[in-house]
């Protein structure tokens, strides 16, 4: 690596030997020759070393420089606040009702029925699992008008509330099994009534019952809405109540 010192001095004790004596040997001239040899391979290794020394220190240097830059940049970051983003207000729009789909009006599973007969709109269950619709009818009571058989009842739309007595002609009389007592069945009167639910007028078939129990006094089944009716049960009230205009 470095110049050897024992190399060096040999050289020079030939040197000043071949000086002072006179001995010109080929050992000798060999010998010396070699020895030149390793002075100047030992030259050019440690001129090397020196600059390999130069390259590290360089690169040392880089790296160093590079650690002050970031470290710099550490502590100009932690001086930074962090800004929260802003939370915006989203407005929430009621999803749009749609009436008709194609030739169909839709109705929600609940809508406002308006009965004809009662002048008065009630609550109404759009039932498609049902086949003929049904009121809330109590006080029911048959007679007979012109030969044919009638009936007269109350509609109540809340309890407690003003009823309505309703006459209408029967029907018929539907047969309904009882599920709380097996075997036994009993004889409801069929009317047909006029209803409007929106812009929909039918004359449609209703079972009479005593429905008070039950959350709504009208249930719409599949008579009502044959062929012209599609049903999206998760809307409600998709047509307003209906307002019969005043005569002028």
């Amino acid at each position: 690596m470095f110049l050897n010192k024992t190399v060096l001095l040999t050289a020079l004790a030939l040197f000043v030997t071949s000086g002072c004596v006179s001995i010109d040997t080929e050992s000798q001239q060999t010998q010396i020759t070699n020895l030149q040899g390793e002075l100047v391979e030992s030259q050019k290794t440690n001129q090397k070393t020196q600059d390999e020394l130069a390259a590290a220190s360089k690169a040392l240097k880089a790296s160093q420089d590079k650690i002050t830059e970031l470290d710099a940049l550490l502590v100009k970051a932690k001086k930074v606040k962090v800004q929260k983003p802003k939370t915006e207000t989203v407005a929430v729009v009621d999803k749009e009702k749609i009436v008709q789909f194609d030739d169909k009006t839709v109705l929600g599973r609940i809508e406002w029925v308006y009965i004809s007969a009662a002048k008065s709109s009630y609550k109404g269950r759009i039932d498609t699992g049902a086949a003929t619709s049904s009121l809330n009818a109590v006080d029911i009571e048959r007679f007979e008008r012109d030969g044919k058989k009638w009936v007269r009842f109350s509609l109540n739309h809340d309890k407690g509330g003003d009823s309505q007595r309703i006459e209408a002609k029967i029907e018929r009389i539907a047969k309904i099994s009882q599920s709380s007592k097996p075997g036994v069945t009993d004889d409801r009167p069929v009317v047909k009534l006029q209803v409007r639910i929106g812009e929909t007028v039918h004359l449609t078939e209703f079972t009479l019952t005593d429905r008070q129990h039950m959350e709504y006094p009208v249930l719409i089944g599949r008579t009502f809405m044959r062929d012209v009716i599609l049903v999206d049960v998760s809307q409600e009230y998709i047509h307003p109540k209906y307002q019969k205009k005043a005569k002028k």
